[in-house]
């Protein structure tokens, strides 16, 4: 193993959920690894099973590479996003790395679609996968690349995170966020999507977080150099 990066994608396992906001950090791996000419297979590993490393079982659907004399890891957990932290952990302790190490794809709901943000750690901000993460770790000092699935008004006064009229109601939030993409929004998503992927795939190469910032926290929805 020994990787020395690993890109954790949040989203929940099943083709019910392919095409909903909360997977969009599924989407963004999937991405990545088909440009890479990558393929996901099922990672299912148990403590009795000689998998001592992992300390218990690690469901995942996972792939390999390497790229400039680096090894990565790109991982989808098949726990469902509230117990994505018992992925991420094992597999860090399997890396023999810190959690500077992973490199969590997460949507976001207090944050436009079209918009991403870049952190080098942080709260949770109500979001169930960054919680298991942070409890498995017991550190929030993890970079996670935030993609926004709200609506337009996302991130002021009256955004969903904020209790406003504008965006769904708190009470309303887990349909919000289990539901597919409104076919009005593909466009702006693919574009993202794209954004995002160029993003993972230079952390993957050994890009430092602060240069990734400065490039891709932007809301233009445009590719460096666009």
């Amino acid at each position: 193993m020994g990787w020395h990066r690993i890109a954790l994608g949040i989203g929940n396992p099943g083709a019910e959920y392919d095409a909903t906001r909360h997977n969009v950090g599924f989407m963004v791996l999937d991405l990545v690894a088909q440009r890479l000419g990558l393929a996901f297979t099922r990672l299912e590993r148990h403590a009795d099973d000689g998998s001592r490393t992992f300390g218990g079982k690690v469901k995942a659907q996972v792939c390999e590479g390497r790229r400039k004399g680096r090894s990565f890891l790109l991982a989808k957990p098949q726990t469902y996003v509230n117990l994505s932290g018992d992925v991420a952990g094992p597999l860090l302790r399997a890396a023999g790395r810190q959690p500077d190490s992973l490199f969590v794809v997460v949507d976001d709901l207090n944050l436009p679609l079209g918009r991403m943000r870049i952190r080098p750690s942080g709260s949770a901000g109500g979001h169930n996968g960054l919680k298991s993460i942070q409890n498995a770790l017991g550190t929030d000092a993890y970079p996670r690349l935030r993609l926004g699935i709200g609506p337009a008004n996302a991130g002021d006064s009256t955004s969903p995170g904020a209790g406003g009229s504008k965006g769904p109601r708190p009470a309303d939030w887990p349909d919000f966020v289990l539901a597919p993409f409104l076919p009005e929004e593909r466009e702006v998503l693919g574009r993202v999507l794209v954004r995002a992927a160029d993003c993972v795939q230079e952390w993957l190469d050994g890009a430092d977080l602060q240069n990734l910032a400065g490039t891709y926290n932007s809301d233009s929805g445009k590719r460096p150099g666009e």
